[in-house]
């Protein structure tokens, strides 16, 4: 004789999330050398661009429909979580996106689109039916438009003629990307860093950059360990590498380089083009 055997919903469910839980685990696992901020409910991995929020929410009852409505409300709190983090995220030391954003609906809106976009990347339910959702979105592309300066603007290609016989030797000694050594000044990633030397010249500010660089892949790069910058691909084979002397200006928003590393760089007539490209990586502590 057969019997038919009814499973509650709910088991199934657990199960279906368990596995899926774990497939995602190790997917975008931040290294010992990736720069995080982490804040009580997520973290921005400076490193990766990777933003993570986590919502939570219990069933108010023991009906079903309260039990339903648990994964719903579990997304919509990681939704708000993101945003919040989102605004908490400074474009320079004296400005924040919530500041930048507080008074623009367009932008408001598209970080709003930006939390809704994030992908499930867990979601773990507890013995008492409680869910807790993790969701990941990156800051790169729809978001940086949004918030990046107007002042970083689109460049235009420019193809200077090479002659064959100086190929060798450009290939050989052109600078491929700049590191900066920030370790042990304190610094806090930011969206737009400025870069000076010790007499105030621009080394690094929005006049160099286009736009359509510092949207895909950020304005810079941060990294907490310099062997690792070292090898990293965004700046090439050959970089420069400059020691940060202190912060300095309102609010310590610029790093400061030596005089003698300013000239440096004039004399390579290559940094218009990775500073345009933004190939450039940040050195900070842990």
């Amino acid at each position: 004789m057969r019997h038919n055997r009814r499973y509650p919903a709910c088991g199934c469910i657990i199960i279906v999330i368990f596995f899926y839980s774990f497939c995602m685990a190790d997917q975008d696992q931040p290294k010992s050398y990736h720069c995080i901020t982490q804040f009580e409910n997520g973290s921005i991995n400076w490193s990766t661009g990777n933003i993570r929020a986590i919502g939570k929410a219990s069933p108010e009852n023991n009906t079903e429909s309260s039990h339903a409505s648990v994964p719903g409300s579990a997304r919509a709190d990681a939704n708000c979580q993101i945003i919040d983090i989102l605004k908490q995220i400074k474009i320079n030391n004296a400005l924040s996106v919530d500041a930048y954003a507080s008074k623009n609906d367009i932008i408001l809106a598209g970080m709003e689109k930006t939390a809704r976009d994030a992908v499930i990347s867990k979601l773990y339910y507890t013995s008492a039916l409680a869910v807790e959702i993790t969701i990941e979105t990156s800051m790169f592309g729809g978001f940086l438009q949004l918030v990046l300066p107007e002042e970083i603007r689109q460049i235009s290609k420019i193809s200077p003629e090479i002659h064959k016989a100086d190929i060798k030797m450009a290939s050989e000694n052109i600078y491929t990307g700049l590191i900066i050594d920030a370790r042990g000044l304190g610094v806090e990633p930011v969206l737009n860093p400025l870069i000076i030397s010790e007499q105030g010249h621009d080394i690094y500010s929005c006049v160099y950059i286009s736009r359509e660089f510092a949207v895909q892949n950020g304005v810079c790069k941060y990294l907490c360990s310099m062997e690792q910058a070292i090898r990293d691909e965004r700046i090439g084979n050959h970089p420069l590498i400059f020691k940060g002397l202190r912060k300095e200006g309102k609010l310590n928003t610029a790093i400061v380089i030596s005089m003698s590393d300013y000239r440096l760089l004039e004399k390579a007539t290559e940094r218009h083009t990775f500073l345009k490209e933004c190939r450039i990586i940040i050195v900070k502590d842990q």
